[in-house]
């Protein structure tokens, strides 16, 4: 029986991340620190599919970082996604960006990884977050500054199990990184930083959700599939003028 086979892809930050996986392991993987994702993606995934010995016509499903992240660099691995999906037949699965930092830190950390913070850099002093217990998405990606983050996680400690027995929340993702010092001096000992490596996006990670989505058939509608921003776009349609 033949493997199934999915390329993932990730452009939430100014690294471009493409890996394809089956049911047994990596069959290759490429990443890029990039200024913009559309002079250096293709490439990356052509590479990738070179590497792993596999046609784009021999894919089962291409899975696509959906965000949140760089609006642009969102946009960018969306269409590249479709794209892809269009040429060859094969269905699109679309994969939080926050899943692969959670998914790293769960599986370095063990038993300690129960409970995860995954936190990009939102500029603006802010992050986007998301909250995993066992590698499952606890409610919709937020918006926050860090200080605000520390406080609502303080406050749902009972309710998460934060500080129960030695269990402590851990913390990724370059927003941990950037915001550690703040979050840990108000967390405590309720928090830790997750090891080094799981602080990074890895399209590993997004094609390995994406196998488990592909084998019960849940994927998502090509037409409607868009990135998830979290934040409001900066542009505004001008004001209509009163009478106009």
């Amino acid at each position: 029986m033949t493997a199934v086979r999915v390329l993932g892809l990730d452009t939430a930050t100014f690294q471009a991340t493409v890996a394809i996986v089956d049911e047994h392991g990596v069959l290759a993987e490429a990443e890029r620190q990039v200024t913009t994702h559309s002079d250096t993606l293709l490439a990356l995934v052509d590479e990738t599919l070179h590497a792993a010995q596999v046609q784009a016509a021999e894919l089962d499903g291409v899975a696509c970082g959906r965000g949140p992240g760089s609006f642009t660099g969102l946009r960018i691995g969306m269409a590249t996604a479709k794209g892809l999906c269009l040429a060859t037949g094969k269905p699109l699965l679309c994969i939080s960006s926050l899943v692969p930092l959670a998914e790293a830190a769960r599986q370095a950390a063990g038993e300690e990884g129960g409970l995860v913070a995954a936190l990009l850099d939102a500029r603006r002093q802010e992050v986007y977050a998301g909250l995993f217990r066992d590698g499952v998405l606890l409610e919709p990606e937020l918006l926050l500054g860090p200080g605000a983050l520390a406080r609502r996680l303080r406050e749902r400690a009972a309710e998460l199990r934060i500080g129960d027995g030695d269990a402590r929340l851990l913390l990724c993702g370059d927003g941990a990184l950037l915001y550690r010092d703040e979050l840990l001096g108000a967390l405590g000992d309720l928090a830790r930083l997750a090891p080094e490596g799981c602080h990074v996006i890895r399209a590993r990670h997004i094609a390995r959700a994406a196998l488990a989505r592909l084998a019960v058939g849940d994927v998502d509608d090509l037409a409607a599939a868009a990135p998830l921003y979290v934040r409001p776009p900066d542009a505004r349609l001008p004001a209509t003028e009163v009478g106009r």
